[in-house]
């Protein structure tokens, strides 16, 4: 099993929240690192903009493309897609701020950062980036 994160804008989380959340989407530029995923990785949901993290999707199965529009009305852009299955799924109010001691101090990408800084981003600049293995049980467990 391996960890990915996977990202929602405010809109497609709001999207995606009201959903039946059995679909998750990204771009065609994504299809190669997708090829790697398998059923059984997780998903590790994180709202940009806002700097939460908001869930855990297990996904169910391998990569597929569907240009129906689920995520957008018309041109919806995220078509290579795989089924999930929620395991999390926090409302905002309780979705995990990354600058929070709780976060912060705990992600390899953030512990040896001063609080506030913005080197630990990059991490979070695209879906399907593979997160480190301690990283996402410890997201997952939160």
């Amino acid at each position: 099993m391996a960890y990915y994160i996977d990202l929602f804008s405010p809109d497609t989380y709001e999207t995606f929240g009201k959903s039946d959340r059995s679909i998750s989407g990204y771009r065609e530029r994504q299809r190669g690192v997708a090829s790697d995923i398998k059923a059984g990785d997780k998903f590790i949901c994180y709202v940009t903009k806002l700097s939460r993290w908001v869930g855990v999707l297990e996904v169910t199965s391998n990569y597929f493309q569907d240009d129906k529009p689920i995520f957008y009305p018309v041109n919806d852009p995220f078509i290579i897609r795989f089924k999930v299955k929620d395991k999390v799924w926090l409302p905002l109010e309780h979705s995990i701020p990354v600058y929070e001691d709780i976060c912060w101090s705990t992600l390899s990408f953030t512990k040896q950062l001063p609080k506030g800084s913005l080197g630990w981003t990059g991490m979070v600049r695209g879906s399907l980036r593979r997160l480190d293995d301690a990283d996402g049980e410890y997201l997952k467990s939160y």
